[in-house]
Parts: C-alpha cells; structure tokens; sequence
C-alpha cells in the first residue's frame, strides 16, 4: 500500500479517534470515582501495521482496540476467601453478644444467685424443720430458681427461631443473587467479542454481585472468559455454571439412607406394592446435632441387629459408662430406642454391617441442582473442632448454622445438664425422707413410653428419661398404723426380694407386681399387703391397700427407682423449658421432706437429716454432663459458673478471630482498590496528557491538509 499525504491524513484521523477514547474513558473515570464496585478502565491502544517503502518501513499510527478494566483475580479470589471467613465469625460474634447478656450474672436474678438462694432455703429449713414459714419460703425459692432456668432456655429458644428466620433470609438472597449472577454471564456472553469490545460495566456488576454472594456463603470463582465463567462453594458444589444458576433450600426433619448397593434393605416396604415407600430409618423428637446411625451388627431388625450413633458424620461415636461406643438394638416402632433427644425406630427388614443412614432432626440448608436431588450442606463441625469440608464454610450463612447447632445448642445442653443434675440431686435425696405426715397416696411424675410398661426401665427401649441413673439396689418402707405408729422397725419392708432391682431386667410393670407382693408379719403374726400398685399412663401408681389401716414412708432406696419414677420427690421435669415443684407439694407444705424415719420407725418433726444434705449440694461434687460430652465431677454452682465463663470465653475468641480475618479482608480490599479504584491526581494528569494528544491529532489533521491543497495547487 503506497503512502503519502492521505497516508498521514488518516494517520491523524486514527489517533484523533484514539485520543477521543482515551477522553471519555477518563471522563468515564472521573464520574464514577465514588460508584461502588467500579473498576478503573483504560483504552488499550495497538500500532498499526508499519509499510514497506522507502526510505524504509514507515509506520501508519495508532488505533484503538478495545477498553479494558483495571482487575486482579487473585487478589479478588483471596479476598472472597477472607470476606466469607470473616462474615462467618461477624455473623456469630453479633449473636453470641446476646447469649453473654442472657448468662450475665451481674443481675440479683441471675440463676447462680437463685441457685445460691435455693440451697440457703434448704439449709433454713434444716434449721426449722417444722416450721411453715419456712417452707413456704423454701417453695417460693424453689420456684425461682425453676423459673430462672426456664426462662433462660426460653430466651436461647427464641434466639435459635430468630436465627433460623435469618438462616432462611441468607438462603433466599443467595438464591437471588445466583439468579442474577447467571443472567449477568449471558449479557456478558452476548456482548463480549475478544479483542474488541468488554462489556466491564456488566462485569463490575457481576464482581459486585459476587461479593454479595461471598458475604453469605464461601464461594470459589473459576473464571476462563465469557462462556466459562463458574462459581462453586469450596467444597464443590457449583452454585453457577456460566448461564445456569443452581439452588439452595431449606428442609425441614429428613433422614437420608445412604446404603451401599449391595444392602439386603434396599427396597420397599412392602414388596408388591409398587408405589410403596422404600423401607429406612424413622425418629420422633428434635435436636440441634445431625445424627448418623451406622449398623455394627448387621441381621433382621427386632432379631439382633444393632446400631451406634454420630454428631459429627462418623468421625466419633457416643460412647457409654465405659468409654466403648454405645450400641442399641435396632427394633421396629415398637421398640424404638431413646438416644440423645431422639426415638430411633426402623421398618422390618435385612441390614447390613455398614448400612448408614443420616438423620435431620432440624431445620438443614441443602445444594439442589437440575439433574441431582437435595445434599445436606448445613455447616458439621467435628468432636475436635474442625469443620467437615464438605459442608457450608464461610458466609454468615455458615456462621449463623454453626452457632445455632454447635454453640446455641451446646449452651443448651450444658443448661439442660445442669437441670437435670440439680433435680436428680434433690429428689434421689428427697425421695428416701419424710415430711411431716406419711402418704398413703403417690403418682409418679416420670413414664415409660406408650406400651413400653414390660422394657427393662435401664433400656433405651423404655424411653424414660432417669434410664442410666437407676442401679441394681432395693426400696424400704416404713408402715404406719393409722395411729402413726410403725408396723415395724426401720429399715422397715424391702419391696424387692429375695433379689434386688435390676434395670437391665425389671421392668415398671415388674416393680408394680413387686410392690403389690410386699408383704410382713407382725408381732402378733398377721401377715400384712399395705401397698396397691399399678401402672397408669406409662406412671407408677402407688396407694394404701387400706388408707384406714396402712399409711407409708420411703426409708431407704439404694436403686434410684423412687427418685427416677417421681415418688416422694421434690421437683418435677427433666429439661430447663419443663421443671416444676410436685404438685401436691404445692398444695401440702407437709409433704416436704426435712427429715427421716427415725430408727424406731417414727416421723419426727425436728429432723433435719434430709433438709442438711440438699443443702450441702451447694457445695457437693455430683456427676453432671450432657449426652455427647464425657460427665464431670463438680458441685452445681461450679457447672454453672463454668458455663458462663465458656460463653464468655466463645465470645471472645469469635470477637478475636473476626476481628482478626476482617482486617485481612480489608487488607486485601484495599490492595484490590489500588489496581481498580479510580485516583482523581492520576485521571487528571491522563486528561491533560490526551487533551494534548488530540490536539496534536488534530493539527496532523490540519498539516495533512495543507499539504493536500499545496499538491493540488500545483495544477493551477
């Protein structure tokens, strides 16, 4: 191609337009110095290819090709990392501020002070054992104290609601935000053209969006231009592959089988309905922990197969007393077995040594995409601390799932622990006293499971709730005589013989049989049934075969069973929502047990064996400790106060950790800044530099054409 004059008119043309560019891109720059998640863009210029000529190659300008925009992906991708760990932390620091001020203890109405106040009650009393005033305030003590627990997990269970409302909010917006992010890559697709034109207004708001999405859930970018642009959590679910947007839902209580393909229980419940549910695993109850259930010995359920029990995917096991892991016998419906919170039951059929399966007992987060069914994708945290890397990581989605199942539900066990310890304490020591007149009437507050009357009580079969703290041991009675005489001397008559209680083989319905067998001889050899006994509703039901002739005391219990089955005892319930005082406490001042049955086999008003040894619980190490953490020995107070000071302590460290991986991400905000944000010194130094640019331009213009018109002057 010859060059000459319309050469160099056309050279200033190409860098006129170049320059032009360049202005309005800076302007571009100008305007949106303060528009959040713009990224500096600038126009990539490219000399034209030169001519071979003479007095050698000669070159034909410049031409603008393309705008591009100012981006680090690694550094984008590491502070996506950072800003998902850092909101996961953010989102629970901001919660656990509320449980710290739940637990403050600075409040008179604190639960360690009514604590403190309950067993100052018990010590008043043991220093006026028959006085009514005092046990009138002994019963409003108690009362506090039962409301100040319930209360307590009351305001953790309203937390827990809020929290799945905004565990439910972070999955719709993340849902939206896939959505959008989708249709932003087909834009993006339709209008890139490589080399030539960047649609960077559209990937500004894709990276926007991103962050979004990265605040809410850990994300992953896997960026290969227009048309292979993918977003995946860091455990590998694709949230977004270039124009399809995935799913997130949530699910309510589920149990997945995960059976190997070679399971016997592979099939339907029954086999020649073809619309019939496939047989699995069943559960009644709730609780804040995924369960998974593994089959250690494989068989027919109800004949011999047995299963153990996981919090954290298989990586530990609950163990029992012994520190072995747990087996229960894997039963049809009715012979669920009680583990943790939960009533386990199975359809009848073959299991194999192996077979899993993974009960949901809550509200769960599950990855759906187009061709595959709902993954549980809830945040696992294991036994030692670590998170199970197949699960939810980062976000404030991730933070909200971990502190509502492994902090929340954690407190609450603990809270619940303390509950029980304290009500098991009270009434194994209230249920062997007297107060100041005998029964002759008692139901108890605690039952079996429906139709569960003829299970060993000590089974998680049985469903009740005292089950691992009954021992093999028997239970005494004084009878009196309707003029309040003994029948016979202290200890009085043993229920069971000639052999003890055993809770791996006595059932309720046992100890009613044994109950109504009591029999003695007095001195004048009358042979005597004092007790009936029967089981209503799942209860023990005990009375006087004579109200007119027998009356009765428990002087000796070395089984647990009176404490466990709510006879003679103090308190009622077994979790922090549900404790109470027994009800015909609350209308009998009398049936509150200071003292014994004294060795001639009398009730005496001043003593105050019983009263003195609740009160010493104040002090007194028990066993305490929730189903999934190993039980300690401390006094109640000191449980309690440990609890606090792990709130605290939770809270703290949260604080620090956010604190410290927020100012990572804002490290690295700010690092990305520098590359894309936009530096009003450096855009008006680039607008001077290409106001002079087109100036020049155009007098190259101008010069072309005075040599255009000096050449056609020629002619004249």
């Amino acid at each position: 191609m010859a060059w000459g004059v319309n050469s160099v008119l056309s050279m200033g043309v190409g860098a006129l337009f170049a320059s032009q560019a360049n202005i309005q891109t800076t302007g571009n720059n100008i305007s949106n110095v303060n528009t959040p998640g713009y990224s500096r863009q600038v126009v990539r210029q490219e000399e034209r290819t030169a001519i071979n000529g003479r007095p050698g190659q000669v070159g034909q300008g410049v031409v603008a090709t393309e705008v591009i925009r100012y981006f680090d992906a690694f550094v984008e991708a590491n502070y996506l990392d950072k800003l998902g760990t850092s909101q996961r932390f953010e989102s629970q620091y901001t919660q656990l501020r509320y449980v710290e001020n739940l637990f403050n203890e600075a409040s008179s109405n604190g639960i360690s002070n009514s604590l403190t106040e309950l067993f100052k009650a018990w010590n008043n009393l043991a220093q006026k054992p028959d006085d009514m005033a005092t046990r009138e305030a002994l019963l409003s003590t108690a009362q506090i104290a039962t409301t100040a627990l319930a209360n307590t997990d009351a305001s953790l269970a309203k937390l827990a609601d809020q929290v799945n409302t905004m565990i439910a909010q972070d999955v719709e917006s993340a849902n939206q935000l896939i959505q959008e992010i989708a249709a932003l890559n087909k834009e993006i697709t339709a209008n890139y053209l490589a080399g030539r034109n960047n649609p960077n207004e559209l990937m500004d708001k894709r990276d926007a969006k991103v962050r979004e999405l990265g605040a809410i859930i850990d994300v992953d970018v896997d960026d290969r231009g227009p048309g292979a642009y993918n977003l995946h959590m860091k455990n590998g679910c694709t949230l977004v592959q270039d124009n399809i947007p995935f799913s997130l839902k949530l699910g309510g209580p589920q149990v997945e089988n995960n059976l190997p393909a070679s399971s016997p229980y592979k099939g339907r419940v029954d086999p020649s309905d073809p619309t019939s549910p496939m047989k699995t695993l069943h559960f009644s109850g709730a609780d804040n922990y995924e369960y998974t259930v593994e089959i250690v010995d494989g068989g027919d359920i109800g004949s011999g197969a047995t299963f153990r029990v996981s919090i954290d995917g298989g990586a530990s096991w609950l163990t029992d007393e012994s520190g072995q892991p747990a087996s229960f016998k894997a039963n049809e419906e009715g012979g669920s077995q009680r583990v943790g919170e939960l009533d386990i039951w199975f359809d009848a059929g073959t299991v194999a040594t192996g077979d899993r399966f993974v009960i949901s007992p809550k509200q769960d987060v599950y990855w759906v995409s187009p061709t595959a069914g709902p993954i549980n994708i809830s945040t696992q945290i294991y036994m030692n601390g670590a998170d199970n890397t197949e699960r939810i990581m980062g976000g404030s989605l991730g933070g909200l799932l971990e502190f509502r199942d492994y902090r929340l539900g954690d407190y609450r066990d603990r809270l619940d622990a303390l509950s029980q310890s304290m009500v098991w304490e009270v009434n194994r020591i209230h249920s062997q006293g007297a107060g100041l007149e005998p029964l002759s009437y008692a139901l108890g507050t605690y039952a079996v499971g429906p139709g569960r009357e003829n299970v060993p009580l000590g089974s998680p079969e049985a469903q009740f709730a005292w089950a691992e703290r009954l021992q093999s041991g028997n239970v005494s009675f004084a009878i009196f005589k309707s003029d309040g005489s003994a029948y016979i001397p202290y200890p009085g008559l043993e229920v069971f013989s000639p052999a003890n209680f055993d809770p791996a083989v006595n059932s309720l319905q046992d100890v009613a049989d044994a109950i109504n067998n009591a029999a003695f001889t007095d001195a004048d050899g009358t042979t005597h049934s004092p007790f009936t006994a029967r089981v209503v509703d799942g209860r023990l039901e005990l009375s006087s075969s004579d109200a007119t002739k027998y009356s009765f005391a428990i002087t000796d219990d070395t089984s647990g069973l009176a404490a466990a089955l709510g006879i003679n005892t103090f308190f009622t319930g077994e979790h922090s929502a549900d404790l109470g005082i027994r009800p015909d406490i609350l209308g009998n001042l009398n049936l509150i047990n200071a003292g014994q049955v004294n060795v001639p086999g009398e009730l005496n008003a001043g003593d105050n064996v019983i009263a003195k040894e609740i009160a010493e619980l104040a002090s007194k190490a028990v066993e305490i400790g929730t189903t999934w953490n190993k039980n300690t020995s401390q006094p109640l107070s000191s449980y309690y106060s440990t609890l606090v000071t792990k709130v605290g302590a939770d809270t703290a460290a949260v604080k620090f950790t956010a604190a410290a991986e927020t100012a990572m991400a804002l490290e690295l905000y700010t690092r990305q800044e520098e590359i894309s944000g936009v530096s009003l010194d450096e855009e008006m130094s680039s607008l001077i530099k290409f106001q002079a640019s087109y100036k020049a331009a155009a007098k190259l213009i101008t010069t072309a054409d005075e040599m255009l018109q000096t050449l056609l002057s020629l002619k004249q």
